[in-house]
């Protein structure tokens, strides 16, 4: 099931990925000692498994942001502004629930005036 695809934007390139807060009821709750981040398991299309910590921050609009890892991530799949990166929720037998992501690059079109 997909939770989530956008368009990276700059900010998401070089600092984090803001999540849309819709995706809050599928992700481990935050309480307790975990009331301020939560560690996100996330698998890529390589199957390298992804430790990204995703916090609450709050404020005038409540936001989820994974910041830990992520560049390493961008880093690794050479990301850049306009990419596509998709987050889907995975029923696993053994493990429960899993998180996956897709990257998919922009592409330019180029025309040529006559």
């Amino acid at each position: 099931m997909q939770l989530f695809a956008r368009a990276l934007t700059s900010i998401e390139v070089e600092r984090r990925l803001i999540l849309p807060i819709d995706c809050l009821p599928v992700l481990p709750r935050f309480e307790g000692s975990h009331e301020n981040g939560i560690t996100l398991q996330v698998m890529d299309d390589v199957e390298i498994l992804w430790n990204f910590r995703c916090k609450k921050r709050n404020g005038a609009a409540d936001r989820l942001a994974i910041e830990t890892d992520w560049i390493q991530f961008v880093n690794s799949k050479k990301l850049r502004p306009g990419d596509i990166v998709a987050f889907y929720k995975d029923e696993d037998r053994v493990s429960g629930t899993l998180c996956k992501i897709e990257v998919k690059r922009r592409t330019c079109i180029y025309t040529k005036e006559l």
